[in-house]
């Protein structure tokens, strides 16, 4: 995978975690935009395509449990994978961050290399999921156009084939009628009746 495709929203209040944060994930080829509260983070949002948000959970105003339940809430952005990167270590912040619907929770102090292959790790299973959601939908594209090309073939089948009975029909009729006495002619007209039926 090529990971510089990939944009990530970090969102903390406090600025130097931003840079620090933006500096490292742009040396390992991250494309990083950043947001200080809820409100920001909304409105790069809105205005560029995030693939991961970083987000801080000790936060003024909206914190990031209570940011990470509105964008689960929210249709638009719900997919978007959330890794919690805060101070909080206990065993309750960290199911709270998952029952608000965070994929990861890494705690501060964090060490570079196990937070780049956590984001990593992220961005593979979206590409997965994406990548499903793609395959998805040409399959049932592809079962649709088959469907509908099942459909003409029968149709266009079922007036040629009611035709041929319909002669076949009237032949034996009229052999019968006029007693025609080659019964070869019989059982062959006999057979292709029946199989034009089948």
């Amino acid at each position: 995978m090529d990971f510089s495709l990939y944009k990530i929203l970090t969102v903390d209040d406090i600025p130097a975690n931003v840079w620090l944060l933006k500096s490292m994930l742009e040396q390992s080829g991250l494309q990083v935009c950043s947001a200080g509260n809820s409100e920001e983070a909304f409105t790069r949002l809105k205005t560029e395509t995030i693939d991961l948000i970083l987000l801080d959970v000790l936060m003024p105003d909206v914190n990031g449990f209570e940011l990470a339940e509105q964008l689960k809430n929210d249709p638009e952005y719900r997919e978007i994978p959330i890794i919690f990167l805060t101070a909080l270590n206990e065993p309750g912040d960290i199911v709270k961050g998952f029952q608000q619907g965070g994929n990861d929770f890494i705690s501060k102090p964090f060490n570079k290399e196990e937070l780049i292959a956590r984001i990593r790790h992220q961005l593979t299973l979206l590409e997965a999921k994406r990548t499903i959601q793609r395959q998805t939908s040409e399959l049932q594209k592809t079962i649709a156009g088959r469907d509908a090309l099942y459909s003409v073939i029968a149709h266009d089948l079922r007036l040629p084939m009611s035709s041929l009975k319909m002669t076949l029909n009237v032949l034996l009729l009229k052999m019968e009628e006029y007693q025609i006495g080659e019964q070869d002619i019989m059982e062959m007209l006999q057979t292709a009746n029946e199989t034009t039926e089948q």
